[in-house]
């Protein structure tokens, strides 16, 4: 399929200061007529004539909180936080405050979610890190009765299925899907001078679905390619060494990987310790720079011969914009640290939100959706663009090699960025 790359939008430039939304414009975007945006546009409406309803916009927060993987519900909680900071510095939202309540989705997320709207009468959801709680909140959401921005969770079935299938109009997506772990993955990896392939992917929705998309995406770019094995650890694995070791004993000559987090740290030290960065020309690993596992490795992030190719659902070095500046400069003020994928995607979908509701001056949900559609807005990940048919926001991150230069985490170079119109699976979805 060819793809113009002024077919999608484009950054909108260094100078921009805030964050723009072509659905103040009065687009209905579909991909075709969607264009390089040549100027900007801010909502400057006279606050005496636009208000919400209430005096207080309340946002319930899901992510995990708690265990081995409560690290990723602070980060979405450090994205929920500073944006709300910000929106109330400047006045909220039309004159609403904004309030967040969190939830520990570890603890039963049905639950948890229906507390948020019954007990903390929250107005909107956003977050959620499982695919499977994402499903499962996603599967409640028309009785719950309000709208939801999933902020890291990269299932494909909950925009596909729910959303494009199904009907449930009151979900949309903040983050990459796990098209990113997938099919640019493959697209990355085939211009890499090797033939065959082994995968370690974790035993559920996410690992499974990246692999599959991974290998049938391969090899309709290259035919020749070979996937030699294939291991499935279990999730909350913390001894991969069997796995490593039926790797290591196949012909392949690179590795996919969509293993994350605290497990993603152990298995690149297990992987190095036995010879695994010996023996893989190349090693795609498809969450690999998020901020918990660069800072996690650090120095010691294997580098291998023909490259580490890694990414996320947002990398702070990427793009090189104002706004992407100011928001790695406030997040590390704020935070200490530089800003992990799900912080922004979190801070985004909140900005996303307040956008619609200045649009839409309603907290209605119908109002809501209906200025979500097809927005366009400029957020430190680059532009966003809400497809309207699915409620995915399209944007680009690229995948970038492994490298050491001294600074607080491995850098990236070689940085490969593939159209996002070219690899985000298209309604209807096959």
């Amino acid at each position: 399929m060819s793809v113009d790359r002024r077919g999608f939008i484009k950054t909108l430039g260094a100078g921009v200061a805030g964050l723009v939304v072509g659905a103040v414009l009065g687009w209905a975007a579909k991909p075709s007529e969607v264009r390089e945006v040549t100027r900007t546009v801010t909502v400057t409406a006279p606050a005496v004539e636009r208000k919400l309803p209430k005096a207080t916009v309340k946002i319930g927060v899901l992510g995990i909180r708690s265990g081995l993987w409560s690290t990723y519900g602070e980060f979405i909680e450090q994205g929920a936080r500073l944006a709300a900071e910000e929106i109330n510095a400047r006045g909220g939202i039309l004159g609403s405050r904004v309030e967040l309540a969190f939830r520990d989705e570890q603890a039963d997320v049905v639950k948890q979610a229906r507390e948020l709207v019954d007990v903390e009468g929250v107005d909107f959801i956003v977050g959620i890190d499982s695919s499977g709680n994402a499903l499962k909140v996603g599967g409640i959401i028309d009785e719950l009765g309000k709208v939801l921005v999933v902020s890291h969770a990269a299932t494909h079935r909950l925009t596909e299925e729910l959303v494009f299938k199904e009907g449930k109009k009151l979900i949309f997506r903040s983050s990459v899907p796990v098209y990113q772990d997938g099919i640019l993955a493959a697209y990355i990896a085939k211009d890499l001078p090797v033939r065959k392939w082994a995968g370690i992917n974790g035993d559920y929705e996410f690992g499974r679905v990246s692999w599959d998309l991974f290998t049938k995406t391969l090899k309709t770019l290259r035919p020749d390619v070979e996937f030699v094995v294939t291991q499935w650890p279990k999730f909350g694995t913390e001894d991969f060494t069997p796995f490593i070791s039926a790797l290591l004993a196949s012909d392949a000559e690179a590795l996919h990987t969509s293993i994350w987090a605290i497990e993603l740290v152990t298995l690149q030290r297990q992987l190095t310790a036995m010879g695994g960065y010996k023996k893989f020309k190349a090693v795609v690993s498809t969450l690999g720079y998020s901020m918990d596992v660069a800072y996690a490795l650090g120095a010691e992030y294997p580098t291998a011969e023909l490259g580490t190719w890694v990414s996320a659902r947002y990398m702070w070095l990427y793009p090189s914009t104002k706004i992407n500046k100011e928001f790695v400069d406030k997040f590390k003020a704020r935070w200490g640290k530089l800003p992990a994928y799900s912080a922004e995607t979190t801070y985004s979908a909140i900005y996303m939100l307040k956008a619609a509701l200045e649009n839409a001056v309603s907290l209605d949900p119908d109002a809501v959706i209906k200025a979500l559609e097809g927005m366009v807005i400029l957020t430190p990940a680059g532009v966003r663009w809400i497809r309207p048919e699915d409620h995915q926001a399209v944007y680009e991150v690229p995948y970038g090699r492994i490298v050491h230069k001294g600074a607080e985490v491995p850098l990236l170079e070689d940085l490969k960025a593939v159209p996002a119109m070219l690899y985000y699976r298209h309604p209807p979805f096959g």
